[in-house]
């Protein structure tokens, strides 16, 4: 109905009432595949070929307005609870959701707000159930790959930015633990490109409220350079001027002329400091985070504007407030519903 009438079709009833089929379809699967303990290999030889075939097809040739972000939500279920068994259809998978999902909201911030979130779970679930897939897509598709993880954590939403961070940190970990070439490879490739989008995203006034995950993966990968994990050379290795260089030395350079460019208003001391501090600091969680926290209150670029700097102590503070208020009404009758109540 929709080839034949396009876009303005979607709105009719019949049409509408045909996708509502088609959702709680993928929902009735969702929740099987969920529920469906110890009949996993019953389920990837019987139900997934048919349904891969109904449904990622659909999903690719339709409009936008007509793709359904349950697609998504199944698909990440299925990849979840089957696991290594859906190694061999990662690749139709990235064809036919992946792309053509990107394609609908890599335009702006706001449209397809389900399927941003949905895209992005079930990608990570990909890189943790199914990670050696990843290795074998073809080099444009795996690029395109890392740069909308990017692109996820550099977006104004907490929420998509996190997910973003937290892929990130776990194929950095996963690429840390493959074969020592697989990872040599993706290090040479991707890691400085990576660590400046980090340091940018860190010191941009739009993202502060993702702090904690930004320093989780800034420690990580200095982590990996310090304690020289990346054996590969993430520099020219063929450039003269680099006889003497190193990974550890590089990256400081690098981070160094990065922050450089971007604070004219501090002085190259203040710079060193920081840098020396990341390296010193990149296995102490708490103490990693103070430091990165001083040095942007000293960039001044969040000054009167820190709040959001703090939180997750806020955050946690909050839940420990809540959690004493139920305790104080749990021990007075009738002061929480029953509803309320645990069981």
């Amino acid at each position: 109905g929709i080839a034949q009438g396009g876009e303005l079709v979607t709105r009719h009833a019949n049409i509408r009432a045909m996708r509502s089929i088609k959702k709680e379809t993928l929902h009735l699967v969702d929740t099987y595949v969920k529920n469906c303990d110890g009949e996993v290999a019953a389920v990837n030889n019987n139900m997934v070929p048919p349904l891969l075939e109904a449904v990622l097809a659909d999903y690719a040739q339709n409009v936008p307005p007509a793709r359904d972000a349950e697609v998504l939500k199944t698909m990440n279920t299925i990849v979840n609870e089957l696991g290594s068994l859906m190694t061999d259809k990662v690749q139709i998978i990235f064809e036919s959701l992946f792309e053509s999902t990107m394609g609908m909201i890599n335009q702006d911030f706001t449209e397809y707000p389900e399927h941003r979130l949905a895209v992005y779970q079930l990608l990570r679930t990909i890189n943790q159930k199914c990670f050696n897939a990843t290795l074998n897509l073809p080099a444009p598709q795996f690029r395109f790959m890392v740069m909308s993880v990017m692109w996820a954590f550099k977006h104004p939403l907490r929420d998509i930015a996190d997910i973003g961070l937290t892929i990130t940190l776990e194929m950095v970990n996963n690429f840390n633990i493959s074969d020592r070439n697989i990872s040599n490879a993706f290090f040479q490739s991707y890691f400085i490109e990576l660590l400046n989008e980090i340091v940018v995203v860190l010191t941009d006034n739009d993202h502060k409220s993702s702090l904690r995950f930004q320093c989780m993966v800034l420690g990580r990968m200095i982590h990996l350079v310090e304690s020289n994990q990346i054996t590969a050379p993430l520099f020219d290795s063929s450039n003269p001027d680099f006889a003497n260089m190193t990974n550890n030395l590089f990256v400081r350079q690098s981070l160094g002329n990065l922050l450089t460019r971007a604070f004219s208003n501090l002085n190259q001391r203040q710079i060193e400091v920081f840098v020396e501090g990341l390296f010193k600091f990149n296995d102490e969680v708490e103490r990693f985070r103070n430091h990165v926290r001083d040095f942007l209150i000293q960039t001044k670029e969040f000054a009167g504007d820190v709040a959001d700097l703090y939180l997750e102590e806020t955050e946690r503070e909050i839940e420990v407030k809540k959690q004493e208020e139920k305790a104080k009404a749990m021990a007075i009758p009738g002061m929480v519903k029953p509803s309320e109540m645990e069981e």
